[in-house]
């Protein structure tokens, strides 16, 4: 029986082959790898069919009519029952969109996922503006900590409102003494992290901050963190002496209000 099986994938037409890989058992498969039929057009259903093994996906990328398109490499690579040399010898080929879905794949084996990684962020200064503004919008930590440093503010606020994305991050950008003022403004008006009183306090005491953003919130700062900016070391003069002025009102205020009630 098994025979007729390989046997049937072996002689099937391109028509067949394309009808019957996505879903045909094991043996099925292994006679279509021997069918001068089969195409590069059919090797990816093949490789979707969850019957394949390790050693049909090897077979299948030494061949190189096969492996001469695009779309099997990433298949090979992306599938979790790869041998992992053959993935390791394939990854460098991926596009940075495929690369950033190995990353992600828990199943994948965690080398091949660290150089798909690796590769990620060696391509990073190569990709265009709407490229890295997408990619900030799903990139890995490891990526992360390489695009909280880019210039453009489009690329911040697109990382800001990536899941993965976490507090420290944000303020490793708020700290940093190279961030640009308009990366700053976004940093500052994020829905997400704005509302953090210590992602405020960084964004207000970097000197590159535009002072009528720094202005506004150190107005929205609470008594503690006020007499904080005042105290702190490398606060710009200006936030400074915002912060002296407004504990002062603040404190005149509490005085005043019950000396006028009891008048």
């Amino acid at each position: 029986m098994m025979s007729t099986t390989v046997d049937a994938g072996r002689t099937a037409s391109p028509e067949e082959l394309s009808l019957f890989l996505p879903s045909a058992p094991a043996a099925y498969l292994e006679g279509a790898l021997s069918n001068p039929a089969l195409g590069p057009s059919q090797v990816e259903p093949l490789l979707r069919n969850p019957a394949i093994t390790s050693r049909m996906i090897q077979r299948i990328s030494q061949n190189r009519a096969w492996m001469k398109s695009y779309e099997p490499k990433a298949a090979i690579v992306l599938h979790p029952r790869t041998p992992r040399a053959v993935a390791m010898n394939l990854v460098g080929f991926l596009r940075w969109r495929d690369l950033v879905r190995v990353v992600d794949r828990a199943v994948l084996a965690a080398p091949l996922r660290r150089t798909a990684e690796r590769l990620v962020a060696f391509r990073l200064q190569e990709l265009a503006l709407g490229e890295r503004i997408a990619l900030a919008r799903i990139a890995s930590r490891g990526v992360i900590n390489l695009l909280r440093r880019d210039e453009s503010p489009m690329v911040i606020k697109a990382l800001l409102q990536n899941p993965r994305l976490v507090e420290e991050d944000a303020l490793a950008i708020a700290n940093h003494v190279s961030t640009e003022a308009q990366v700053l403004r976004v940093l500052a008006d994020d829905v997400r992290w704005a509302p953090r009183p210590s992602v405020q306090k960084a964004v207000a005491r970097n000197p590159e901050t535009p002072s009528q953003v720094a202005l506004r919130i150190v107005r929205r700062l609470g008594s503690s963190d006020l007499k904080e900016m005042t105290r702190a070391p490398r606060v710009p003069a200006l936030v400074r002496l915002a912060a002296q002025r407004l504990l002062e009102e603040r404190r005149g205020g509490a005085k005043g209000g019950p000396s006028r009630q009891g008048r």
